[in-house]
């Protein structure tokens, strides 16, 4: 006698109901019964039978248990309730839905440029690996303009869409699906694309010169260069200026409104940082008996001068600072931010997920545990390499060594 087969069966979650499909070529079944064993231990975990003509066997949610293996076997009924061989055991996984959604994009953003770097989070409780993935772009009625074909690399899902229109809206996608075969889908997630075109300082105006058979084109930037004999290094994208003055003396002028921002690291200090001799403007930083710092701008006023002071503030030296100077109608402002912790590599991460792209620095370690997830950065722990255990040791030192 025929027997029935059970259809690819991809990993699903258990914690949701489930249908089987299978496969029979004998006469029409009226019911027919999937018995499930735990592949581990062997152990019965359910059987079932099922009076139905359609060839599904439905999986109850919370039957099963995520994160394990199974071996499922079918049988079917058909005639005077004649009941068919069982079918041959097919492995299937079960796996908690993993998370599977853009990070930096909310629906109904407003993106204001025309390319959009859009990166997904992924986390399996179950440890189940991405496999492949394609970005897809569609238009306001979701008729697909375009896919990036298939993607694999795990550790940064992500990819640029180029070239989107101003003033339209769009929806992005990413969809996916793990080494053993779970489908990832973000669903649909709406942008609209609105950004202001290019002002005047960013044209360029070109003058046909006829007599010289050319054209003389120009635009409003103006190349700054400092004046000193000191050289300077480059780090990280910033420029170390530790026991050095950088100045310019032409070409640099502000005029009208602005906002200027200063970014920085090891700021924790006593000390001028800025003067603007054209506006007359100084901005320098004072630490306080209290403990804390603030920043402080002396404005011009007339004849004198009046002083502008941030909050009081405590932070390290590895901790980014942004430092925000506006004046609009003549009326300045100053306010400064705290972005602690500017490790560029070598913090260590604890938890049970893995930190975002964005987080993360070479050279950062991540370890798996069951609490949410923090950093401890690279300057806060000691590394001990020696063979017997360090006595002086604390909470997130790290040991090298032993037997």
């Amino acid at each position: 006698m025929a027997k029935p087969q059970i259809k690819k069966i991809a990993p699903f979650d258990a914690d949701k109901a489930h249908d089987v499909s299978i496969a029979w070529t004998g006469s029409r079944a009226h019911a027919n019964r999937i018995l499930i064993h735990d592949n581990e231990t062997g152990r019965k975990v359910y059987d079932h039978t099922t009076s139905t003509y359609a060839l599904k066997a439905p999986i109850p949610a919370g039957t099963l248990a995520n994160g394990r293996q199974y071996v499922i076997q079918a049988q079917v009924f058909h005639g005077e309730n004649i009941p068919s061989p069982l079918s041959d055991k097919v492995l299937f996984y079960t796996f908690e839905t993993p998370e599977f959604y853009f990070e930096n994009v909310a629906d109904s953003s407003v993106i204001d440029n025309s390319a959009l770097a859009a990166s997904v989070h992924y986390y399996s409780a179950d440890w189940e690996d991405i496999g492949k993935y394609t970005f897809s772009l569609y238009d306001a009625s979701k008729k697909l303009l375009m896919e990036s074909g298939e993607l694999t690399d795990s550790l940064n899902i992500s990819y640029t869409y180029q070239g989107l229109d101003n003033n339209t809206a769009y929806y992005i996608r990413c969809t996916g699906v793990t080494l053993n075969g779970m489908e990832l889908d973000t669903g649909f997630i709406g942008i609209t694309v609105r950004y202001e075109n290019p002002n005047t300082y960013a044209r360029i105006y070109a003058t046909p010169l006829p007599s010289q058979g050319c054209i003389q084109v120009a635009t409003n930037l103006v190349i700054i260069q400092y004046n000193g004999t000191d050289s300077f290094q480059y780090i990280d994208g910033m420029i170390d200026l530790r026991g050095k003055t950088l100045f310019y003396d032409r070409g640099f002028s502000i005029q009208g409104d602005f906002t200027l921002l200063l970014r920085g690291v090891n700021l924790w200090q006593t000390a001028e940082l800025l003067r603007l001799g054209q506006l007359q403007l100084t901005l320098s930083s004072r630490i306080y008996a209290d403990g804390t710092l603030r920043f402080r701008l002396l404005v011009p006023n007339g004849a004198g001068h009046y002083l502008l002071y941030s909050g009081p503030m405590v932070f390290n030296s590895t901790d980014m600072i942004t430092i925000a100077l506006r004046r609009r109608d003549n009326i300045y402002q100053l306010e400064a931010l705290i972005n602690l912790g500017n490790e560029t590599e070598g913090d260590m991460w604890y938890g049970r997920e893995r930190p975002s792209r964005q987080l993360m620095h070479d050279n950062d370690s991540w370890v798996d545990t069951n609490e949410n997830t923090y950093v401890v950065h690279r300057d806060s722990c000691t590394t001990h390499v020696r063979e017997s255990e360090p006595q002086n040791a604390v909470l997130h030192d790290l040991w090298l060594g032993g037997e």
